[in-house]
């Protein structure tokens, strides 16, 4: 009997330590790889006009259900602007080999009261080189899904208002799989796993940890009493419980580039939990640990297993925080400042740098090739969305300097 617990114990142990998240197989590459063809320029119906439409009415439901497909907009007018070249090359699902020890996941932050996404991140974890590469995604983003703002913040809101009148008890995982289909199509991303997690379980998870030490750029103060929500946060260094740290992740008042500001606060919080969590891990602090893991398990919504989170937590252990990179997606918010617009190049750049796990090259006649982040008949989006990369592609920052030196925000006062 003692003999087979043993074995138990080591065949457990083992399965533990040499467990990979599975990475997909021959055909099943999650996004098109067929070359797209030149298309003559042509105008085609209308679009959501932005001045006409408000941020409130962005929960509202999608009466068709082919919103949620990035193949419903197979038809997306194609103005004035340079349509993506036809590749000479025959796409075949051979030539796209997997690198193993690389990982994508997609993370969400949902405020339920608002029900937007206040939060959209890419988190690519290398084993191979030990690094780990967060893209963000501002919530201002430009989308052409059929999104009320045509904004980003309100697409993985809109996927849990269609599943939820659906009937479907699951709305938060399936729609969190919805958004990350939308992703993986959009931005020829494979997606291995998926997270959500609600501004209330943030603040949860935080204060089981202990709270976190950050450098405050600049005075936040903001009320909401829609929302029900003050932040007032003195600048300097702050040892912020859940709710303070809460509303230093979404205050962007006050910044002087708004949303842009909000994610180099953002980037400065990633740093502090990241540092807080290696500590407690190394100090084999259980109780604080124990408690943090009820906490994800309570408030956090995700497809990853059991052996997936063990997988991921060894691999952020084994990786110092100089091998942490952030960046903002590339792009840029367009002439009425009403839109963040991405940069193609600069952002296929960046995915081929960063985020690709095939050994063959992301190429821009299959990139974003329903338009989903650009309407073509404005010219000041075009202006943004077919820029030259080296524009756009500058903004990258890693862990170990933000923990050292910050990150400059400027303030309007």
């Amino acid at each position: 009997m003692i003999f087979i617990l043993y074995t138990v114990v080591i065949v457990t142990a083992a399965w533990i330590l040499f467990y990979k998240p599975a990475q997909p197989k021959e055909n099943e590459i999650p996004f098109d790889i067929t070359p797209m063809e030149d298309t003559d320029p042509a105008q085609a119906g209308p679009v959501v006009d932005p001045a006409t439409v408000s941020e409130e009415s962005s929960g509202d439901v999608q009466e068709d259900p082919l919103f949620i497909e990035t193949d419903a907009i197979e038809d997306q007018p194609k103005g004035n602007a340079t349509t993506p070249p036809k590749s000479q090359s025959t796409a075949k699902a051979s030539e796209w080999q997997v690198i193993e020890g690389k990982y994508n996941i997609l993370i969400v932050g949902m405020d339920k009261q608002a029900n937007l996404a206040d939060v959209t991140m890419i988190v690519s974890v290398s084993t191979y080189d030990n690094s780990i590469t967060v893209m963000q995604i501002p919530r201002d983003t430009m989308i052409t899904t059929g999104v009320a703002t045509n904004k980003i913040n309100a697409q993985y809101s809109n996927f849990v208002s269609y599943t939820y009148h659906s009937g479907d008890r699951n709305s938060y995982r399936t729609a969190l799989d919805n958004y990350a289909r939308l992703l993986e199509k959009s931005l020829c991303i494979k997606i291995h796993n998926a997270v959500m997690v609600t501004v209330e379980g943030l603040v949860d998870i935080v204060n089981a940890c202990g709270g976190v030490d950050v450098y405050v750029p600049g005075r936040m103060y903001y009320e909401d009493p829609y929302q029900d929500l003050v932040i007032d946060i003195q600048p300097g260094w702050q040892h912020l419980d859940g709710y303070s740290a809460m509303g230093f992740v979404r205050f962007r008042s006050d910044y002087v580039q708004a949303d842009l500001g909000r994610l180099n606060a953002q980037k400065i919080f990633i740093t502090a939990l990241y540092k807080k969590v290696v500590e407690l891990v190394k100090s084999f602090d259980v109780p604080t640990l124990a408690a943090v893991a009820g906490r994800i398990h309570d408030d956090v919504y995700t497809d990853m297993s059991i052996s997936d989170i063990q997988f991921y937590a060894r691999c952020f252990l084994n990786i110092g925080m100089d091998r942490v990179t952030m960046m903002n997606i590339p792009g840029g918010m367009e002439a009425g400042n009403w839109y963040y617009v991405i940069n193609r190049a600069g952002t296929l750049a960046m995915i081929n740098q960063y985020f690709n796990i095939y050994s063959k090259e992301i190429d821009n006649s299959i990139f974003d090739r329903n338009l989903t982040f650009c309407f073509n008949q404005y010219q000041s989006y075009c202006d943004v969305y077919y820029a030259p990369a080296t524009y756009y592609y500058n903004n990258v920052f890693d862990a170990a300097s933000v923990d050292e030196n910050s990150i400059y925000i400027p303030f309007k006062n």
